[in-house]
């Protein structure tokens, strides 16, 4: 049993981490391309348009660095809502978190 433990903590701890907001707007990932592209990948599970602040942990060379975004997400979306050209990042999916979010009133 205490085998199996450390296995499931060890296997929590080698997935790469993404913050889960409780509101409808989660941070699914954060992910460099080939190319050296940033883009957090989100979903926005409520009726209304969300404007959030996001962070995504990136690599380049040795070093950790992170990027902030503020991004207007529409309702029910889900797919790419942030992009930045790190240049030099390296590829790979990234942990990342969500700040605040407010839903923005219709127009």
């Amino acid at each position: 049993m205490k085998v199996f433990r450390r296995a499931i903590a060890l296997a929590v701890l080698a997935a790469p981490l993404v913050a889960r907001a409780p509101g409808p707007v989660r941070l699914l990932s954060c992910v460099v391309s080939n190319a050296g592209l940033l883009e957090a990948e989100v979903e926005n599970t409520s009726d209304s348009a969300q404007a959030c602040s996001l962070r995504c942990d990136y690599r380049i060379e040795e070093a950790m660095t992170s990027r902030r975004f503020e991004v207007s997400i529409p309702a029910r979306f889900s797919g790419v809502a942030g992009q930045f050209d790190t240049s030099r990042g390296q590829p790979g999916r990234y942990s990342g978190l969500i700040g605040m979010c407010r839903a923005i009133p219709p127009a």
